[in-house]
């Protein structure tokens, strides 16, 4: 492994001290949401054209604080492999549930936790919270 890289904010913190301490290149990858307000996953994760050159043909480590549905990690995954890098583990403080790992295991790459502790997260169709009706907070329509 030659670099580890984050999702901008507390992954990119993570990923900057695990690559000092392993004496390894650090990337960061920049949260962007589409136009459509619509479905699972939407946010995309981007390595800046400054570094996406650098990550091409490298073996990277990702790592985030905490990972559940793992969206943060499972973008800056993509994208890395976009620009030609390889990820050979993905890693979190905090493992909840098993949404995230289970990407991963599916893509054959090792997740690795200080800690991991059940959480349970539904599609919206299997959702029980939906099905009874109980409205959820549109967090960002309450922040505009």
């Amino acid at each position: 492994m030659s670099g580890v890289c984050g999702p901008l904010l507390g992954g990119a913190f993570l990923a900057q001290l695990v690559a000092q301490r392993l004496a390894a290149e650090f990337y960061f990858a920049e949260r962007e949401m589409p136009g459509d307000p619509r479905g699972l996953y939407r946010a995309r994760y981007r390595v800046p054209a400054a570094l996406a050159a650098r990550v091409a043909g490298k073996r990277v480590a990702i790592v985030d604080d905490v990972m559940s549905a793992g969206s943060a990690l499972r973008g800056t995954y993509v994208d890395l492999q976009a620009h030609g890098a390889t990820c050979v583990v993905a890693g979190a403080l905090l493992v909840l549930g098993s949404t995230g790992a289970g990407f991963f295991a599916g893509e054959g790459v090792p997740v690795e936790a200080a800690a991991r502790g059940d959480f349970e997260l539904w599609e919206p169709a299997r959702c029980p919270l939906c099905a009874a009706g109980v409205s959820l907070e549109d967090m960002a329509a309450a922040t505009r």
